[in-house]
């Protein structure tokens, strides 16, 4: 039996069509690079690596085909899934090498990936498909403890701009999750910023960026000057959660955070 399952959630990475692309003055393969130089720092480079979403900042098929060649040269361990910036099909023929995962059975654990985005829209939403989905994962995983993977959050985090995004029917998908009393905790990213709360009797934690914050408590879109970030998280086989957010000391690239939207 594994005593602990070490996972590092690195979220809306915003890749570019090349190497070149920045978000708001950040180079953004850059700052993804900078935290992963900073997991094999702090003894996290064998982390499974758990990408929750908007990997490319402008649906980019040569963004997908940069990050599989990156994380293909560093040997990762990879479970990834789509955000609002995100194509899909194009994730999927571009991450050649890192295949979709849907559930994913570990040890005492399972992680059932959830897909919160639709086209067209920032705001999340959870399709009949994936409410099936997550219908047939939660029975598959009976018996084992669960952590649920999404993008969008399905709660308000404080950010009146970011909050009309939740999840607009989260209920249906609560409904699901409360059923069979073994989901542990629901991550998420989206919100570039990290927040720790209760999704009713739910544990949810989201995720800042790779590349840029969006400044916390902000009723209008607004940029923090924090760097880039990631949240570990160690699954033990008790079934509880150790978790935490870090962000990269000494990037040397800051946002411009008089940037009003992109």
């Amino acid at each position: 039996m594994m005593d602990s399952i070490q996972i590092t959630q690195i979220s809306d990475l915003h890749l570019g069509s090349d190497k070149d692309a920045t978000l708001a003055g950040v180079n953004t393969l850059d700052s993804f690079k900078a935290v992963l130089n900073a997991l094999n720092d702090q003894g996290r480079g064998d982390d499974l690596l758990l990408l929750s979403g908007d990997l490319s900042g402008e649906s980019s098929a040569e963004a997908y085909v940069l990050l599989n060649q990156l994380l293909l040269e560093k040997g990762k361990q990879v479970i990834w899934l789509p955000g609002n910036h995100d194509d899909s099909e194009l994730m999927q023929k571009g991450l050649i090498n890192f295949p979709p995962s849907a559930v994913v059975e570990m040890g005492e654990w399972g992680i059932l990936i959830v897909d919160s985005s639709q086209s067209g829209t920032p705001i999340g939403h959870i399709s009949e498909a994936q409410l099936q989905h997550v219908k047939i994962g939660l029975e598959q995983l009976a018996g084992k403890a669960v952590l649920i993977a999404m993008h969008h959050s399905p709660i308000e985090v404080g950010s009146r701009w970011l909050d009309t995004q939740k999840i607009q029917n989260a209920d249906a998908l609560y409904d699901l999750l409360i059923q069979h009393g073994n989901v542990k905790a629901v991550i998420t990213g989206h919100v570039h910023q990290h927040f720790d709360g209760l999704w009713g009797e739910l544990i949810l934690h989201t995720t800042p960026s790779s590349c840029i914050q969006f400044r916390q408590n902000s009723d209008d879109f607004a940029l923090s000057d924090q760097p880039p970030g990631y949240r570990w998280l160690n699954l033990k086989a008790s079934g509880v959660i150790e978790t935490g957010v870090e962000f990269i000391a000494g990037f040397d690239q800051s946002p411009d955070i008089q940037n009003t939207g992109y």
